[in-house]
């Protein structure tokens, strides 16, 4: 019992060292966002009436091994009276609280609520910054996937308004990043605080993910 003891001990504590190697390089880069926010939330605080329309037909989803998910669907806001209309995507981020500080809190409402020991928050991202996000996936995270470093590590970076995606390799490993900002439950609050995903497990949807997102951007006027 005493061996079983100790090598229990030794085992964690290889794991902890190797887990803490991983996190220090995978924070390497900065979580901050590129600033402000999207036109598509501006815009909706600055009008008393908007249409706003959401499809769920086709939703681009990515999700960690631990049932954490990001959802990425389209929407357009349009303003009639002032001949406004803005297509982007709304990303959906549902994940278990990071610290035990965090109060679970949700919106009332059955759309915003699938798990109660989830936090679920929203955000946007405006058309350009879709174009964006394809253009850099194809160019700087396809070609990688199945890329292997030694001793050294490769972290490719996406910023908008409200969401930062990185995909990072260290030696064999992989993995996706997602920050998005955290506006609340009713996504009316301001705060600097940041909700965080990731996935080391499904790197190897991301092929799926970008064909699907790519067909969403196609439909945008």
């Amino acid at each position: 019992m005493k061996k079983l003891f100790i090598n229990s001990i030794f085992l964690s504590s290889i794991f902890l060292f190797s887990s803490s190697i991983f996190g220090q390089e995978v924070r390497h880069v900065k979580r901050t966002l590129d600033g402000g926010v999207s036109i598509i939330r501006e815009t909706i605080d600055q009008n008393k009436e908007l249409n706003f329309y959401r499809d769920w037909n086709k939703i681009a989803k990515l999700k960690s091994g631990i049932g954490e998910t990001v959802e990425f669907f389209p929407v357009i806001l349009s303003i009639p009276e002032k001949k406004i209309e803005l297509h982007g995507l709304q990303l959906d981020i549902e994940v278990k609280p990071q610290t035990a500080a965090v109060e679970v809190r949700n919106s009332g409402s059955v759309f915003n609520i699938v798990n109660k020991n989830f936090i679920k928050r929203s955000i946007f991202i405006d058309k350009n910054e879709v174009g964006r996000l394809i253009s850099g996936i194809q160019k700087e995270v396809l070609p990688e996937l199945k890329a292997t470093y030694k001793k050294k590590s490769k972290e490719y970076v996406f910023k908008s308004k409200e969401l930062f995606f990185s995909f990072f390799i260290y030696e064999k490993k992989a993995r996706i990043t997602i920050h998005v900002a955290d506006y609340g439950p009713n996504g009316n609050e301001v705060s600097s605080e940041q909700i965080e995903f990731w996935t080391e497990s499904n790197v190897d949807d991301i092929p799926e993910f970008l064909e699907i997102i790519k067909a969403l951007y196609a439909t945008m006027k």
